[in-house]
């Protein structure tokens, strides 16, 4: 058992024994989760930390296995939030390099009209002068007729939940769960 000061202890709070089979179910989960992520080759060469604290697991104490897996959990939501970010930011640049590509695009078609060419080959493309497409010009959307247009039904469950605990309504189709429990992680400051 770990002796961490901080650690606090609910077996004094709560002198109950856990149940030999919970705790052997828990275990196997934790071999199976354990198993799982140490062949995946991905987690061992880019999720060190993550890595490290599985692998310090020891499941002989149900407590030492506990305070590990929570500490890999909360490396793992820190690479997911670092993983949102380096999305956003490659979304931001694929916008960027769209722009410029844009402009570019813009350039090649007016430098090519003012030289007059209608072809034109570089290392590793051709530009072209070409007949467009026809498109579609829409000049009043109430002409339009009711055949053309998509309508999506979207169930707004929020609302509907929201309104549901405020009235107490019986409705068909939809009721109230009983809540249950949750897991909740706190990050020690």
């Amino acid at each position: 058992m770990s002796s961490d000061p901080d650690r606090v202890d609910d077996a004094a709070a709560a002198p109950s024994v856990p149940s030999a089979w919970l705790l052997e179910r828990a275990i196997s989960a934790w071999q199976q989760l354990r198993a799982s992520m140490l062949s995946d080759e991905e987690l061992i060469m880019d999720e060190n930390a993550i890595a490290f604290a599985l692998k310090q697991a020891d499941a002989a104490d149900p407590r030492d296995l506990l305070a590990a897996v929570i500490d890999a959990c909360v490396w793992a939501e820190r690479h997911a939030v670092e993983a949102k970010l380096l999305k956003n930011e490659y979304a931001d640049r694929q916008h960027r390099y769209e722009q410029r590509l844009e402009m570019m695009r813009v350039l090649i078609e007016q430098i090519m009209r003012a030289i007059p060419v209608e072809k034109f080959p570089a290392k590793l493309a051709r530009a072209a002068i070409v007949d467009a497409p026809q498109s579609l010009l829409v000049i009043d959307e109430g002409l339009i007729a009711d055949e053309w247009f998509k309508v999506e039904r979207t169930l707004r469950r929020g609302d509907l939940r929201d309104h549901l605990k405020e009235t107490g309504e019986i409705m068909a189709g939809a009721t109230l769960s009983n809540g249950g429990t949750a897991l909740r992680l706190t990050k020690v400051k």
